[in-house]
């Protein structure tokens, strides 16, 4: 088998995750935050340990402003959904996954929120002049991807949120796709959110995520998504704003944390660098080897490990599904990113093969391979 999803889930697993999943389910997969037993005690140890490194890797102040989600759709919508108010204006860009672009269109629907839509394929000089000349007196924040899911775009992060810093835009960025292959410094870059799964360039299980605050920001303002136990207060009616635990209703996936914590440090021994020059020098060659095959690739801007293609006279759906026969992992269709599709021009289903450092020169030869006969 050769896996090539990886811009939806991360295959294999290093080692070390799955065994110190396992070590955690045998040995201590308690509820954190409860009790003061043994078990407890060493599960809370354990999803403290993790939010550290969360914190370290992205710059946080305070691992206190780590909260963890069961994914990134549900870190975004905790923030959007939290934080933008009836008639709100929220500036967003074309190339959005359907986790941003759905809670905004309800809000749009529901709460008379205000949406302008940036044209993502334009230069970075053009996009930053775009968030400029858009913001409004009612503008309440910009949220978007900081890499696409679906082609080699990375958007110019820092500048963006030194536009929004410098007038007074919250700036909630989704890192699905970047977390753990583009460097992030939540401070630095000017970000008030980071909004991230756990199962993707993190390396960690499905079923975790995480949001990611900048110092001194207002919790008061974030509306929780849930509300029940949290192990503390349990006395007053409501959960309160208070960081992590008034965010983390419910006990939390301990395994699932612990799972993502020795996938940060597989991803720190690694190094980002190194990641992300291995999984761009295989896209660079996939394409390569794609344009002599006759296939047309779609969204090429520049380095990346997203490649996103069609072969004549053949529809994506019909391209994965044979490669599928012959043990080739990849995903067709509008890959959750219909106005991305749409820009890009692939007629709404395009085949996607996307790499990460488990990923051998001998994968993208086997795909056109197979390609070739398929063709």
């Amino acid at each position: 088998m050769i896996y090539l999803d990886n811009a939806a889930t991360t295959f294999p697993k290093p080692r070390a995750v799955t065994r110190e999943m396992a070590r955690c389910m045998e040995k201590y997969a308690g509820n954190p935050g409860r009790s003061a037993h043994p078990i407890s005690l060493m599960a809370s140890r354990a999803v403290y340990d993790t939010r550290c490194a969360v914190a370290e890797m992205f710059g946080a102040v305070s691992e206190e402003n780590v909260v963890f989600t069961k994914s990134a759709t549900d870190a975004l919508c905790l923030s959007i959904f939290g934080l933008v108010g009836r008639h709100d204006h929220v500036i967003t860009t074309n190339f959005e996954h359907n986790s941003v672009r759905r809670p905004l269109c309800r809000l749009s629907d529901t709460a008379g929120v205000e949406l302008t839509v940036l044209d993502a394929r334009q230069s970075d000089d053009a996009l930053v002049k775009s968030l400029e000349k858009s913001i409004q007196p009612s503008t309440r924040a910009l949220v978007c991807l900081h890499a696409s899911n679906v082609c080699t775009r990375v958007l110019p992060v820092r500048r963006l949120g030194e536009v929004c810093r410098r007038r007074g835009v919250l700036f909630i960025l989704d890192a699905a796709q970047s977390a753990g292959i583009y460097d992030i410094d939540i401070e630095k870059d000017g970000v008030d959110v980071v909004c991230a799964p756990g199962h993707k360039g993190l390396f960690g299980p499905t079923g975790t995520g995480f949001c990611v605050f900048r110092g001194g920001f207002d919790f008061s303002r974030l509306s929780p998504l849930l509300f029940g136990g949290t192990g503390a207060h349990s006395a007053d009616r409501d959960v309160g704003r208070t960081p992590p635990e008034s965010f983390e209703s419910g006990t939390l996936n301990v395994p699932g944390i612990v799972g993502l914590g020795a996938g940060i440090k597989f991803v720190r021994e690694r190094g980002t660098a190194a990641i992300r020059e291995h999984e761009a020098s295989l896209a660079r060659l996939c394409k390569s080897e794609l344009r002599a095959l006759g296939a047309t690739v779609y969204g090429d801007f520049g380095d990346g490990a997203v490649v996103l293609f069609n072969l004549p006279k053949k529809s994506g759906s019909e391209v994965a599904e044979a490669l599928g026969d012959m043990g080739i992992c990849v995903r067709a269709g509008m890959h959750c990113a219909p106005t991305a599709h749409e820009a890009l021009g692939t007629g709404g289903d395009a085949v996607r093969a996307s790499f990460s450092p488990m990923n051998t020169e001998g994968d993208v030869r086997g795909l056109i391979d197979e390609l070739n006969k398929i063709r």
